[in-house]
């Protein structure tokens, strides 16, 4: 098994990039937030890997840290997923924004991933959400996200781009859920801000 490599980067693209080691050039498939974190092309560069092997030819994965290769083991651990659509989907969400999202049971997120039909996303979040509950209560997004208003749900999207920690979002807008007032998406973000600042 390949579990890592080191060399000079003499190719890089989004999607896949050639390390020379001793003389030698590995293509190495990866996602695009690998990609974000490459050097630029001629220095040293030095992955983490997973080696794919089938009757049909051999791929060898690269990743920039572990949470991504782990998330990538997961990934391809569910029935119906294989390397391909797994490095796919770690280049359409960072491994912690998936995490959070899969825990939330954000299937419409899912489904909006390349390659990924509202079948295949529900046994994603049966399999491995368990795996992700190790998180502390207050990690945890907003229970039963699926179904919140979606003037909740909008003003939570609002709160994440406005750059706010999911922690601390999910701590504001569940204090005006129990609260149990029907309020409108400004006025939501409007309360929310004036908690979280």
């Amino acid at each position: 098994m390949i579990v890592s490599i080191r060399g000079i980067l003499i190719e890089k693209s989004p999607n896949a990039i050639v390390v020379d080691v001793s003389g030698i050039g590995y293509e190495c498939l990866i996602s695009v937030n690998t990609y974000d974190m490459l050097p630029t092309l001629n220095q040293e560069v030095n992955l983490l890997t997973y080696f794919h092997v089938t009757e049909n030819g051999q791929w060898l994965y690269g990743f920039s840290d572990e949470s991504e290769k782990s998330m990538f083991t997961l990934l391809i651990s569910v029935s119906g997923i294989g390397p391909r659509t797994a490095i796919n989907m770690l280049s359409a969400v960072n491994p912690e924004e998936f995490k959070r999202r899969l825990i939330a049971s954000e299937v419409k997120m899912l489904t909006a991933l390349p390659g990924i039909g509202p079948k295949t996303a529900r046994r994603i979040i049966v399999e491995l959400k368990d795996k992700f509950v190790k998180l502390d209560e207050e990690e945890l997004p907003i229970e039963g996200d699926e179904i919140l208003s979606p003037a909740m749900k909008e003003a939570n999207d609002a709160l994440l781009t406005l750059g706010f920690k999911q922690n601390d979002i999910t701590v504001a807008l569940n204090e005006i859920r129990a609260n149990k007032e029907d309020l409108s998406a400004e006025l939501i973000l409007k309360s929310a801000l004036a908690g979280l600042s």
